[in-house]
């Protein structure tokens, strides 16, 4: 199936493929915690006090990593950022062992390493308590497994293969996307080696089977929210731009793209390889064509680049082995170099005000402004990700103020929310004086009432006053955020007394809408 030399040599490669994960986790230890928590990390982390086999709109194991982060390291930044930064070193390791598996030397080994450390792609994700981190592991696991496995012929690899299919549909389903893709060009090309190894496959595939079971089981038990969320994300979704699409495959991963698309070019038409060898070729045009037909991001793909990165660095290999050492030396120096450039762009190794000054000289040096394109098709003076770390240990504290500001009723006091990351903030930086923080449009529903009771609810919301403040006897719109957060700005902060009926109503029909169980 791969592109894989006759022998591999028995010289001890540990410590060099060793020193690029290090590497890796040196520059990601720079800038934890300049920022703060990112949006989607302070959900993980909140839904991370409650264990559940399964959630309506995620898959349960980032949930499981946030719980044993902060058992181990604690609750501050850095400590919920330490396995992902980890993980990400590991995948960087990995993509060391493969290129050795395909049959490139050290030359090989630090070109392909040293393309997955500098690529902006990977750089932004890897430090991140988030699916993607994980998710680019697990699929580069699968990648090893069955790399190894076709050199080898060891079953350990498919066993190993099982635990990575297994543990990264816990972690994010779209490993499934991956897998059968492979497994599918792999039947048009190698169908006769199929029926050969099916035989060996059937434990690997009971373990398979056995990892996700209590997932499914949880999914059976509550109709399947998962198809339900991904249905409605998709319809959902905004116009695609093509151009945008091909233009951040190509460059998303900086100077790398030279490395990746060798390597694929070798796998696809080198003519010393066998036809099947194609495979990876195959599924990676596959998968890019469903991205875009689905109008997904082309981030889901990311763990699809390690194979790629590991051909081309065999590749660059060839080539430069031709020409002096100081060729290969500036090779390899071009890719840091970029890296280094995007650096701050990236990771937040810069203070906010320093970074929106060295970005406006980049946008003004280069005219490429890409990176502060917002999902909303805004502008913003810092990257959208970097806008997401700031603002929110504020804006819990504003809404701490605001609720002790007035005498709670009777019936108790709720603060509702249909955003993610505005519940998990508040369940995070709020003190045992913050009143409950309930949603109906997230995994949070599970630990919110079936119906609102409270008799003063402070509603967190983006709609207008003239539809809420029919929403109760009394609505008062208190404040209106401004900020770059994309999450908090044009944040309405409305109290309403005594809600009434229609709100009540429209607090159940957003449930159902989410999670129709």
């Amino acid at each position: 199936m791969l592109l894989i030399s006759k022998q591999i040599k028995a010289d001890n490669i540990f410590f060099l493929i060793l020193f690029f994960g290090l590497l890796k986790l040196f520059i990601h230890s720079i800038g934890l915690s300049e920022y703060g928590f990112h949006a989607d990390e302070l959900y993980y982390i909140g839904l991370g006090k409650h264990f559940e086999w399964g959630y309506p709109d995620i898959s349960p194991f980032v949930v499981w990593v946030a719980r044993l982060s902060e058992f181990c390291f604690g609750s501050s930044t850095i400590g919920f950022r330490i396995l992902p930064c980890l993980i990400s070193a590991l995948t960087v390791m990995l993509t060391g062992y493969i290129t050795r598996y395909l049959g490139g030397g050290k030359l090989a080994i630090v070109i392909a390493c040293s393309a997955m450390i500098c690529s902006p792609a990977y750089l932004a994700t890897s430090y991140l308590l988030q699916p993607a981190v994980f998710d680019v592991f697990f699929w580069t696991l699968l990648t090893f497994s069955i790399v190894a496995y076709e050199k080898t012929k060891l079953q350990k690899y498919l066993y190993l293969a099982g635990v990575a299919l297994g543990l990264g549909v816990l972690n994010k389903y779209s490993i499934l996307l991956y897998f059968g893709l492979l497994t599918f060009t792999f039947l048009i090309i190698s169908f006769k080696q199929f029926g050969r190894m099916f035989p060996k496959l059937i434990r690997p595939s009971l373990l398979f089977i056995l990892l996700i079971t209590p997932n499914l089981i949880w999914q059976l038990i509550h109709g399947f929210p998962a198809f339900h969320y991904v249905y409605s994300v998709g319809s959902s979704m905004l116009s695609f731009d093509i151009p945008d699409y091909l233009f951040q495959l190509f460059f998303f991963h900086g100077a790398g793209v030279a490395v990746w698309s060798a390597g694929f070019l070798l796998l696809m038409f080198n003519k010393r390889t066998e036809e099947r060898q194609r495979i990876w070729c195959m599924a990676f045009l596959l998968l890019i064509f469903i991205l875009a037909l689905l109008k997904g991001k082309l981030y889901y793909g990311l763990g699809i680049f390690p194979i790629f990165f590991a051909a081309g660095g065999q590749c660059w290999e060839i080539l430069l082995n031709r020409l002096k050492i100081p060729s290969r030396i500036v090779f390899v120096g071009m890719l840091y170099l970029f890296a280094l450039l995007s650096l701050p762009v990236v990771i937040p190794v810069l203070p906010v005000t320093v970074c929106k000054i060295y970005i406006r000289h980049m946008v003004r040096y280069t005219s490429f402004s890409r990176p502060l394109r917002y999902e909303d098709g805004r502008a913003g003076d810092i990257p959208q990700f970097f806008a997401d770390m700031t603002g929110w240990k504020q804006f819990a504290g504003e809404v701490l103020k605001i609720s002790n500001s007035f005498p709670y009723p009777k019936g108790g006091l709720s603060i509702l929310t249909e955003d993610y990351a505005i519940a998990g903030a508040l369940k995070y930086y709020g003190n045992a004086a913050m009143p409950p923080v309930i949603s109906a449009h997230n995994s949070f529903l599970l630990y919110s009432p079936e119906n609102l009771r409270a008799e003063t609810v402070l509603y967190l919301s983006r709609i207008g006053l003239e539809k809420v403040k029919d929403f109760g006897n009394q609505v008062v719109c208190i404040d209106r955020m401004k900020t770059e957060n994309s999450h908090l700005d044009g944040l309405y902060i409305y109290r309403i007394t005594s809600p009434n009926l229609t709100f009540r109503n429209k607090y159940l029909g957003d449930i159902q809408k989410f999670y129709p169980h």
